[in-house]
């Protein structure tokens, strides 16, 4: 049996070093991807409460506006518009066709690519979800005042810009 060496026997104690600070310590409200997770989840359910009745995602309503906004525009141009991969918008694109909302055709200059464009029942049904969505916008700043919000959109577009081409889909911002 080892017998246990003598306090003196054993290796003088150093300090260890301290322990540099993790980001995971920090609180989660204190975290920009975080609160920007979350600001979004907070959003899109506004969005459903507001337009409950009318079976659109806030992507579908972001691509009838870019299309109500742009007229008849390639698909790709579209996916471009919104931030998407063209998979994706194919999605979305195909969704809105079943519904009647878009037209889809074979761009005559491109044969291999596909024109979009609202339909009047499109755009009908545009003016009634941007009532939905205006207010689901409202809702998500309603704790700001006029001008933090004005502050707010400013920092948002400053940073969307500055790093769009990160993005695994960058925009294409005017």
């Amino acid at each position: 049996m080892p017998k246990n060496p003598s306090p003196s026997a054993k290796a003088p104690r150093t300090k260890a070093p301290p322990a540099a600070p993790l980001f995971a310590d920090t609180p989660l409200m204190e975290r920009f991807g975080f609160l920007i997770r979350r600001l979004h989840q907070i959003h899109v359910a506004l969005f459903v409460q507001e337009a409950k009745n009318l079976d659109i995602t806030t992507i579908q309503f972001t691509a009838l506006s870019i299309l109500y906004q742009r007229g008849e525009i390639d698909q790709s141009e579209l996916a471009v518009q919104v931030g998407m991969d063209r998979t994706n918008v194919s999605d979305v694109v195909r969704r809105l066709l079943e519904r009647g909302y878009v037209t889809v055709r074979v761009n005559p200059a491109h044969a291999r690519r596909r024109l979009i464009g609202l339909t009047v029942q499109g755009i009908a049904f545009l003016k009634t979800a941007d009532r939905c969505a205006l207010r689901a916008q409202e809702r998500t700043v309603a704790a700001l005042a006029e001008s933090d919000r004005k502050a707010f959109a400013a920092l948002l577009q400053r940073l969307v810009q500055e790093q769009n081409a990160l993005g695994r889909s960058p925009l294409r911002l005017k």
